[in-house]
Order: structure tokens, then sequence, then C-alpha cells
């Protein structure tokens, strides 16, 4: 399929990447009522450049290539620490408000219709307020003490060690992963039904991506980080 080009409306864009939906959300175009525009003219009603508008649909449509089997066993902790943050954390602080607001927009479009819709606004919140506290124990509690281990430096007494602080994250992530589960099974897979809007696919395809998202997060932390930081702990 050729790429898009300007003259190309959203629909098209969005056929040739359902991801690029963020690139619009962020330009407060509507992916339902501006669907048949071309972008062109949907940037020159919001005084955005084309050109500009074209630049950031291009670099986000590249293909990227998948870190999921990527060797961190030599990478230092604190580095691999960072990147969690600064990569997965990063993209959760901005995906979860984005897709909370998609399912609300189709949940009071098409609940009457598909009532499991108010299922999975529920489960999609159960995870969300689950998974944020567990960012901010890996922020606020293993990141620091993978760092004073990396400088060889005491850890508080009131720790109580980062195996046992690790062991209690592993169970945050069973539970995520339960949770996702769910929600692909309440969108049948992530398939959109026939009377699917654009902003309805771009929810599909956001959820679908935050699955596979959460899956290469968990693989860097359960394969390397984590058992590595506790080998660490015993023998620094």
């Amino acid at each position: 399929m050729e790429r898009p080009t300007t003259e190309s409306s959203v629909r098209e864009w969005l056929v040739f990447r359902p991801g690029l939906s963020r690139i619009f959300s962020r330009h407060d175009v509507d992916l339902c009522h501006d669907a048949d525009q071309t972008v062109a003219d949907v940037c020159l009603a919001r005084h955005i450049d084309s050109q500009t508008m074209l630049a950031e649909l291009t670099a986000a449509a590249r293909p990227r290539g998948g870190e999921l089997g990527a060797d961190w066993s030599t990478t230092p902790l604190g580095e691999l620490s960072q990147h969690i943050v600064e990569v997965h954390h990063a993209f959760y602080e901005s995906e979860l408000p984005r897709l909370a607001g998609l399912i609300e927009t189709v949940v009071a479009t098409y609940a009457a219709v598909y009532p499991e819709l108010q299922e999975l606004e529920q489960a999609f919140g159960n995870f969300c307020s689950h998974f944020k506290r567990h960012l901010v124990r890996e922020q606020q509690e293993l990141f620091p003490a993978i760092g004073r281990l990396d400088r060889a430096e005491p850890q508080p007494a009131s720790f109580n060690g980062i195996a046992t602080l690790i062991n209690s994250l592993e169970r945050d992530h069973e539970l995520a992963d339960a949770e996702l589960r769910r929600i692909r099974d309440l969108t049948h897979g992530f398939a959109a039904p026939s009377d699917a809007c654009q902003t309805y696919h771009a929810m599909l395809d956001g959820l679908w991506e935050l699955e596979m998202h959460l899956h290469q997060n968990v693989y860097e932390e359960d394969e390397f980080l984590f058992p590595r930081a506790i080998r660490r702990e015993v023998a620094p």
C-alpha cells in the first residue's frame, strides 16, 4: 500500500497505520467527524502547517524494530532502569489517559448496542488503577534501590530487600497480564464490529499496542532487570 499524502483523507492515513490516531488526536482532529477530510484541509482549518503534519505522520508511520529478544544481560542495571522509565513508563503516562478518553467516547456511542463495552471500561479502569501503583513503586522504591546497589551504598534500615520487593512486583505483572487478557476477551481479540467508527478502531489499536508494550516491558524486567538485581544484592 502506497504511503498517503496531504491530499489523502484522515481515514486513508488511519487505514495505512491505525496508530497514527495519536498524531491526529494531538492536533485535536476528530477521528470520526474529520475522517473524510484531506490532511491538507484539516491543517488549513486548524492553522497547522501541512508539511509539519506530514513529517509527523511519516515519522510515526515508519515500522519500528521490535526489541523482544534483545540481550540486556550486560547493560548496567542503572542504565536498564533508566531505559524502562524513559521508554515504557513514558509510554504509559501518555497512552493510558488517551485510551481512557477513547474508551469513554466509544462507550457513550456504542454501549446500547454492545453492552460489553461498559465491562471494558471498568476492566481498563481496574488495570490503570493497579498498574499506576506498580509504576510508582518501581520509580520510588525499586529503581532507587538498584541505584544504591550500583553505587555500593547501603540500603535504608527499613528496606526489606530487593528480592522481597521484586517478588511483589512480579505478582503485579501477573495481575496486569490477567487484566489485559480480560480486555482482549471483551474486545473479541481487538476485532472491530462492522459499524465501528474511526474512534472505535483507534481504541482497539491502542489497546492492542498497550498489550504488546507491556509484554516487552515485562520481558525486560522479568528476564534481565529483576534476576540480575537479586544476584547483585546477594553477591555485590
